[in-house]
């Protein structure tokens, strides 16, 4: 992927509701007023600008409800007793480099941990990178945080993390030169900080 100079921020998507309630007396009342922040979307636990240094999200997030990797038979039988409903994803471009954050949705918390330990497993980096090798990390403030760098078939510099919030399972990757680990872990750890871990709870 080259490197683009987009650069649109995400505005999280918060809504006000206000409601009113006339006096019953002869004076006029004031009618009291009451706040509400919108229910969270998948797009809320997405990446934001600058989460993960110089990568800034680009384009509309898209959501798909298909096998979001072609899978193999063994990989599509996992997928579908994991109970997966969807995939939420969004590019990311900077001045070195690009990349994507996706939320793959879940029926159940379990369900989300299950997926997650296939594809982070030894068959399903396989299943994607058949002849790479792959160097593992872990992210230590993020429960079950832990992703891998390594070649892509076309031999650029990549590097995936995942984790769980919930029923969801979220993924930053990214394909740019110098140091990923910490870029990567980084967005992580901005994404799980500013959701407090949570995921459509």
């Amino acid at each position: 992927m080259a490197p683009g100079r987009c650069r649109t921020a995400i505005v999280g998507l918060v809504g006000v509701l206000v409601v009113g309630c006339g006096g019953g007396s002869d004076s006029p009342a004031k009618a009291p007023t009451t706040t509400k922040t919108a229910a969270p979307t998948v797009e809320d636990y997405l990446l934001q600008a600058d989460e993960v240094p110089d990568l800034t999200p680009v384009a509309s997030p898209q959501t798909d409800s298909r096998d979001p990797f072609l899978l193999q038979e063994d990989g599509t039988r996992h997928l579908k007793h994991s109970g997966f409903i969807s995939t939420t994803f969004q590019p990311a471009d900077g001045d070195d480099g690009a990349g994507v954050s996706s939320v793959m949705l879940f029926k159940t918390p379990a369900g989300a941990r299950e997926w997650m330990a296939y594809e982070t497993s030894d068959a399903g980096i396989k299943a994607q990178l058949p002849d790479s090798k792959v160097k593992r990390f872990t992210v230590a403030e993020v429960p079950g945080a832990h992703g891998w760098t390594g070649p892509d078939l076309h031999g650029n510099a990549i590097g995936q993390v995942y984790w769980t919030q919930g029923r969801c399972m979220m993924l930053i990757g990214l394909e740019v030169e110098g140091p990923r680990v910490e870029r990567l872990a980084a967005g992580v750890r901005a994404i799980y900080e500013r959701t407090g871990g949570t995921c459509l709870d």
